[in-house]
């Protein structure tokens, strides 16, 4: 009897079946991804030129940038494009604080109201009349939101001023740096 030398022959399929499966989850990954930043890039633009606003200090929510200073007029022209938005920032100077949360941030002559959010920290920002501010992280709502504010509940002439507003501004204090004393 002959012997016939028997060896097993190894198989590379299980590495084409691999890479099979690694294209098609690539490919699958690539249509279904999340464009919500480049739509809403898309949207935002249009939207606000049809309002006739000049674009170009402001740009869509989430695509990464923020509101600039200067910009509170280009808000207040069209408060309806910017109610929502979380990345305000802008160095403000504060002309008025008619109550203990909310006070007045101005910027170039405009005007908008703006509320802290009170929750229990260390140390409470002391915003004064005079002051100039750096506000950064600022969220833009309208009365719509007033039931969502963090915090203990509003005083009635707190609530009496964001109700006559079309749009405020709404920041955390660790969000908010003094950058001057009013001048005595």
């Amino acid at each position: 009897m002959v012997e016939i030398p028997v060896q097993k022959k190894s198989s590379l399929a299980w590495l084409w079946l691999l890479l099979g499966l690694l294209i098609v989850g690539l490919l699958l990954w690539w249509v279904f991804a999340d464009n919500d930043d480049a739509e809403r890039a898309a949207v935002a633009p249009a939207q606000v030129a049809a309002s006739g606003v000049d674009p170009a200090p402001v740009t869509a929510p989430g695509v990464g940038t923020q509101v600039t200073a200067g910009s509170i007029a280009a808000i207040l022209a069209n408060p309806a494009v910017h109610v929502g938005r979380d990345d305000f920032a802008a160095e403000v100077q504060v002309p008025e604080v008619p109550t203990d949360r909310g006070f007045w941030v101005e910027n170039e002559g405009a005007r908008m109201f703006a509320l802290i959010i009170d929750v229990p920290i260390d140390a409470v920002k002391d915003i004064n009349s005079g002051q100039r501010l750096r506000v950064t992280n600022g969220m833009l709502r309208d009365k719509s939101s007033l039931g969502e504010i963090p915090g203990r509940p509003l005083e009635p002439e707190t609530l009496r001023i964001l109700e006559n507003q079309p749009i405020f501004l709404i920041v955390d204090e660790d969000d908010i740096e003094i950058l001057s004393q009013p001048a005595t």
